[in-house]
């Protein structure tokens, strides 16, 4: 009898980085491991021992290793981390001998590709296309891109439609009615720290002044009455984090702000417990966090771009987060659309689950085996 063809699905941050890649491969593998297609292995650079878990050893990009060899190389740490995660692999390519390695980290993709070529491994490398990153994609077997004005350019730039598949993240979305009475958010509100009388405005994503833009968040919220609303910031603290802490400090009252990093699970009680979502990035590969926020009955309020057109479509408030002193007119947009949390959850639900989405994972699989 032919034995089963194996699988990794791979991401170097799994057990110790908070980022959409992250949250994505754990869920991916959680709603796949029980494939008959196939068997899964998740590889993961820390966390704790696990069935169909291999903790890959590697410099970890917020270390102090990777800061001195990152100055010594000429490289950023996040390729130190890759680099090194690429050889702590190698016995388990060895060993398991996977047809095909299931990635979100490009430069991971990269280092696979000429490993394969140095050692003729046979696996096919199929690429999540999050970032995203644009064509060629001479180092891939076959791609996913997640929305279709990704999967259209790439087209009109002479990739094969038969190389690529459109499928978008898969999420957790409970089906059943999840959200909090409000005697319950009071009572949760009290055991999170937030106040119970003012209305709760939350971004979530890395702390600093790139990509999520969280410097423009506390600006934009400087405009506001801060008796009548509440920021709370969420997501990764390193390095570039102080210059933000000190922007809100000088600009904010000490009573009207919160940031902190919590867990995955924690995030999605706060999502709950919040009336505005709000994140101020001007583009995104995808978003998963945009529908994370819908998924708890939010209509978030983000820059207008395609991408968030094509993720969210009615269910956002769209404006030019390029100009000052925008937010309150948009949160004035988001209480006149006046939708139901459930008409929202269930936008979510229907377009993204991975009771939805399940099958078309496993088939987009089984086609590379």
């Amino acid at each position: 009898m032919k034995p089963i063809p194996r699988v990794f699905i791979v991401c170097t941050g799994v057990g110790h980085i908070n980022r959409g890649y992250e949250s994505f491969t754990t869920e991916c593998f959680e709603n796949l491991k029980k494939s008959k297609n196939f068997e899964l292995f998740l590889l993961k650079g820390a966390g704790e021992k696990r069935e169909k878990h291999i903790k890959i050893p590697c410099i970890k990009r917020n270390s102090s290793t990777a800061e001195l060899l990152s100055q010594l190389v000429n490289k950023e740490k996040y390729w130190i981390e890759e680099f090194t995660f690429l050889f702590g692999m190698l016995p388990s390519l060895i060993k398991y001998k996977p047809s095909v390695i299931y990635y979100s980290d490009f430069i991971l993709g990269t280092f696979l590709w000429h490993l394969r070529r140095f050692f003729k491994f046979k696996y096919k490398l199929l690429f999540s296309n999050g970032a995203p990153n644009g064509p060629p994609f001479n180092t891939e077997d076959h791609v996913q891109q997640l929305v279709s004005v990704y999967k259209n350019d790439a087209v009109k730039l002479g990739v094969n439609t038969k190389k690529m598949t459109l499928l978008p993240y898969g999420f957790n979305i409970n089906v059943v009615n999840n959200f909090f009475s409000k005697s319950q958010i009071n009572e949760m509100k009290k055991k999170y720290g937030l106040p119970e009388n003012k209305k709760i405005i939350i971004s979530v994503g890395a702390i600093n002044s790139h990509h999520k833009r969280m410097d423009y968040v506390i600006k934009e919220f400087s405009f506001l009455d801060d008796s009548e609303f509440f920021l709370l910031l969420l997501g990764q603290i390193d390095e570039n984090t102080k210059p933000i802490l000190e922007l809100a400090k000088s600009n904010l009252s000490s009573n009207s702000y919160s940031i902190k990093q919590v867990s995955p699970k924690e995030v999605s009680i706060y999502l709950g417990l919040s009336d505005y979502f709000f994140l101020a990035s001007l583009s995104e590969g995808f978003g998963r966090v945009l529908v994370e926020a819908q998924s708890y009955g939010l209509l978030p309020i983000v820059h207008d771009y395609e991408v968030a057109r094509d993720v969210l479509k009615n269910y956002a408030v769209y404006g030019n987060l390029k100009e000052n002193n925008v937010l309150l007119k948009l949160i004035i947009e988001v209480n006149n659309k006046k939708f139901a949390k459930d008409e929202i959850k269930n936008f979510a639900f229907l377009n993204y689950s991975w009771e939805k989405l399940t099958p078309k994972y496993e088939e987009m699989i089984t086609k590379l085996l």
